[in-house]
């Protein structure tokens, strides 16, 4: 059976790094959380999480879920009174969030399954007083930024790091069924190469209904080739010690870690890369 079917997620504790607590499940069955980010310190930290649920890879449609907990373990809907934590519904996975200086949310997701905005990549954002009402572009950017991570300069700006998409995602024609297009996709896409960039995400309000030049490359990563593009971030511990969050540091510093495949040329295609070594 080749069907995505995500099971559980666990967690444990230590205290110590040596000696760790039974594993036990956390989140819905069958969630895949994409990204947790802390605000705020001490008693006033909130934790934050975007994950998404259902049948990516299938024909069924996928939730976006956006949620916020205090101890990590037991997470709730981001508006008091809300029963749902689910902000999108439709072929979005792998979304990464961050919050602009005024507190506002803006998001990226990649949307790998298609819905009725299309193929490729959708932007969010969310007012500081509605953080779980998400208005998506109303046509899906064409490109797919895969494995996306956000964050937030001294100034202001949202960085993206993600994978380097030069070339369309969304390249079956739109007189095919739907799935014979989001079919045709997935194999274009596993045949194009693959490379690694930081891109600047512009303001919300220029991003207009189809987000045309709302991202921006900044530069590609070197040595980033085949099987690449899955970033791991986090500010440096000086930038980090005098935020209040991941916004706001003294300094913009970030640790930044990524694979590549260690054996092939820029021009080869992602799945040639993802079945050679690879490394970090």
């Amino acid at each position: 059976n080749s069907q995505f079917k995500p099971l559980h997620v666990f967690y444990t504790s230590s205290k110590d790094g040596c000696e760790w607590g039974t594993p036990e499940k956390v989140c819905y069955e069958g969630e895949v959380p994409w990204e947790i980010k802390v605000y705020g310190k001490g008693a006033e930290a909130i934790a934050y999480k975007s994950s998404y649920l259902g049948d990516h890879y299938g024909s069924e449609e996928v939730l976006v879920l956006f949620e916020q907990s205090k101890d990590g373990v037991k997470w709730s809907p981001v508006e008091a009174g809300s029963e749902s934590s689910v902000v999108y519904r439709g072929g979005i996975s792998e979304v990464s969030f961050e919050f602009t200086k005024s507190g506002d949310l803006v998001a990226i997701g990649r949307n790998e399954d298609g819905d009725s905005s299309g193929f490729g990549t959708q932007l969010f954002h969310a007012r500081r007083e509605s953080l779980g009402t998400w208005t998506p572009l109303k046509v899906s950017l064409p490109w797919r930024f895969d494995s996306p991570r956000l964050a937030c300069t001294n100034a202001g700006e949202i960085l993206l790091f993600a994978r380097y998409a030069p070339n369309r995602y969304s390249l079956a024609p739109s007189w095919l069924p739907f799935m014979r297009q989001k079919h045709v996709n997935l194999v274009c896409c596993s045949l194009l190469p693959k490379a690694a960039a930081v891109y600047r995400l512009a303001p919300s309000e220029e991003w207009g209904e189809n987000g045309a030049g709302a991202v921006q490359l900044v530069r590609c990563f070197e040595h980033c080739v085949g099987d690449t593009g899955f970033f791991s971030v986090v500010p440096e511990l000086d930038a980090a010690d005098n935020s209040e969050g991941h916004a706001g540091a003294s300094s913009d510093g970030w640790v930044v870690a990524n694979y590549t495949s260690t054996t092939c040329q820029s021009h080869a295609p992602w799945i040639y890369g993802q079945m050679m070594p690879s490394h970090v």
